[in-house]
């Protein structure tokens, strides 16, 4: 039995494990990446007047942690679904592991394990009786589920019916980790999450990553991407519009710094490129960053600071610098 279940890959007894150990320099054995993870090119899929995607087109090394970020309706799922053979494209590719999506499907599914957006369970069954059975139907262990359960806290012996979204949720990332399958795909892990527990998933991501695991996850929180990431690739209205680092996708927009200074600044304090005085009156001074926060932390090193605040740039705020170009030339090819 192949395929998915659930949101999770079911994998039957026996089948080829999906890579293999090697030393490196004497060092203990970890899991070398040697190739793309995916590959997508010129992928299209339309939905008659719906938005679908138009010409996507990435590549994900083995052992990346890559999110797709975008607000809704943007084409996330879409693409998801296309990277699953859930649906079949319109024209382009797509290929896990060098192999194509809607025709080998059964043999891309045994590489991956899935959560989807909206995960859905099975009647009546408890936790603990609904990860038995996907564990069983993998080829794990009855009870390979169960450190992960503990850890993140999950009650195993309520219905899952009865449980709240972030319990259901929790479900969902024990079947996607507790296997060990080369490629994890997610679609908003953290929806329903409280912050403790998104804390938790970004640790299985580190985890997963320094097994040599591959990551692939939709998201439209810019923070948690910062934090789980190594690259990102932005969606607006159907199309990729940028592949970036992590790294360099925050330092491009702006941060708001909010200060209390235990006397009054002189006027030249905050002199720095790129650093823009919004309000001040002396003690409490509010800026604007754009770039680099390093030389602001530095010239706060020669000042008394009672309280501090940095907020990150809001993803619809980073969005909106991919999409006012377009709107902007919209208008202006309008009669």
């Amino acid at each position: 039995m192949s395929g998915l279940y659930n949101g999770a890959t079911v994998r039957a007894r026996g089948t080829e494990p999906p890579t293999t150990w090697t030393l490196a320099g004497g060092a203990r054995p970890r899991l070398v990446a040697m190739a793309n993870a995916i590959d997508v090119e010129g992928l299209t899929k339309s939905y008659g007047k719906r938005r679908g995607i138009t010409d996507v087109g990435f590549s994900v090394p083995e052992g990346e942690v890559f999110g797709f970020l975008g607000p809704n309706g943007a084409g996330k799922t879409t693409t998801i679904r296309l990277l699953l053979g859930f649906i079949r494209p319109d024209a382009g590719s797509a290929t896990v592991f060098g192999l194509d999506t809607w025709a080998a499907a059964p043999r891309v599914h045994r590489r991956l394990a899935y959560l989807s957006g909206d995960p859905r369970y099975w009647g009546e069954l408890t936790a603990r009786r609904h990860l038995e059975f996907v564990a069983g139907q993998r080829g794990l262990a009855k009870d390979a589920w169960r450190p992960l359960a503990d850890r993140l806290g999950l009650e195993v012996g309520v219905p899952i019916r009865k449980l709240s979204h972030g319990n259901r949720q929790k479900v969902g990332l024990v079947q996607v980790f507790m296997g060990s399958e080369p490629l994890l795909v997610m679609d908003e892990p953290t929806n329903g999450l409280d912050p403790l527990m998104q804390r938790g998933f970004l640790a299985l991501v580190r985890e997963a990553r320094d097994a040599g695991r591959t990551v692939f996850l939709s998201s439209h929180n810019l923070a948690e991407a910062e934090r789980a990431c190594d690259r990102v690739a932005i969606i607006r209205e159907g199309r990729v519009v940028a592949i970036e680092a992590v790294g360099s996708l925050s330092r491009r927009h702006a941060h708001t710094v909010e200060l209390v200074l235990a006397r009054p600044s002189r006027d030249d304090t905050f002199a720095l490129p790129d650093v823009e005085v919004i309000e001040s009156d002396g003690t409490s001074v509010r800026l604007i960053v754009r770039g680099d926060l390093n030389p602001l932390l530095r010239r706060l090193g020669t000042v008394e600071v009672r309280e501090l605040a940095v907020a990150s740039p809001d993803l619809e705020d980073v969005f909106l610098t991919y999409y006012e170009p377009a709107a902007a030339a919209a208008a202006e090819d309008a009669p």
